[in-house]
């Protein structure tokens, strides 16, 4: 008769257990600290590319993480991001990224993130005894969150590089000094100027063309604007320059910027390049498209860039 109370009562206490370990999420909580040799902005934009996480964010339960939130929050002398991550069968994780200047060259990341099994026994199981595991994976996260940002491959700071080599080609070329108000209005009218005076069977890609600008000081840029032409075209006169482009390779990156407020991926471009042993052998062109001028109309901006390149090594 003893022995049945036993039993009852052992039985009993492992269905209660049982229970609570269906009913009762399971959470822990990980921690750690990494510098990232970047600067605010690769650090802030690379976070803010959750198109592209699972470049460096692995995790087994998610076979493509991305985050169902991402929410910047300013404090002292930092940012915090913070993710959400989940699917549809009770995983989820609660993320948060410190991010602050360590100092010139460096950020120090101060990583947290809550690991919850709502219904997952097994998985419940393995968090309570066994939580180095998941702490092995969130370590190796943050590993390959550094390692994108300081060996990037061809997406770095939420754009991608496309390597190519870029076909010889002739350019009729025509530069002004204009108002940087007055940009978008002087590109149209030096293209509209050029080809005017082409014929247009010369004109290889009509309605695409080619511009770059220097700034001059915080009113004026020297815009040049250029359209690609056949060889068989003579010599034009001025102010029309001709210019002959050998074969040459080159990184070509998609911007959405507006053509005054780019400066943000001109310098990601140009770290990039730095990273990857690459160095600028001209200024970069600008290519508009048909496409792009649609684009304008909507709100919308669609630009490529084309940098030209040598290696260093």
């Amino acid at each position: 008769m003893q022995g049945k109370k036993i039993v009852i009562i052992v039985l009993t206490v492992l269905l209660i257990a049982l229970f609570f370990l269906l009913a009762i999420p399971m959470r822990r909580t990980y921690r750690a600290d990494i510098i990232v040799n970047s600067d605010e902005l690769i650090t802030y934009r690379t976070l803010q590319d959750t198109v592209n996480w699972n470049k460096w964010y692995s995790d087994i339960e998610i076979p493509q993480p991305r985050p169902a939130s991402l929410n910047m929050q300013p404090a002292k002398k930092s940012k915090v991001f913070e993710y959400h991550l989940k699917d549809q069968k009770g995983y989820e994780k609660e993320g948060q990224i410190q991010v602050l200047r360590k100092n010139r060259w460096a950020m120090q990341i101060n990583w947290s993130e809550e690991l919850v099994f709502k219904t997952n026994i097994a998985k419940k199981l393995q968090l309570l005894f066994k939580p180095s595991e998941f702490r092995t994976a969130f370590l190796q996260n943050m590993i390959q969150f550094k390692n994108a940002i300081e060996h990037p491959d061809n997406t770095f700071g939420g754009l991608t590089f496309e390597r190519k080599n870029m076909p010889a080609s002739k350019l009729i070329i025509l530069s002004d000094t204009v108002a940087l108000s007055e940009v978008k209005d002087q590109i149209a009218y030096l293209h509209n100027k050029i080809t005017a005076r082409l014929p247009a069977e010369e004109i290889i890609y009509p309605g695409t063309f080619l511009s770059q600008h220097e700034t001059l000081n915080d009113s004026t840029v020297l815009l040049c604007v250029a359209v690609a032409v056949s060889d068989a075209l003579p010599e034009v006169k001025e102010p029309f320059e001709m210019i002959e482009m050998e074969e040459h390779p080159a990184v070509i990156i998609q911007t959405q910027k507006g053509y005054a407020d780019m400066d943000e991926d001109i310098s990601i471009m140009y770290e990039w390049l730095k990273k990857n042993d690459k160095r600028p052998a001209t200024s970069y062109w600008i290519r508009h498209t048909p496409s792009a001028d649609i684009a304008k109309t909507t709100g919308k901006n669609n630009f490529t860039i084309i940098q030209e390149v040598y290696s260093i090594k």
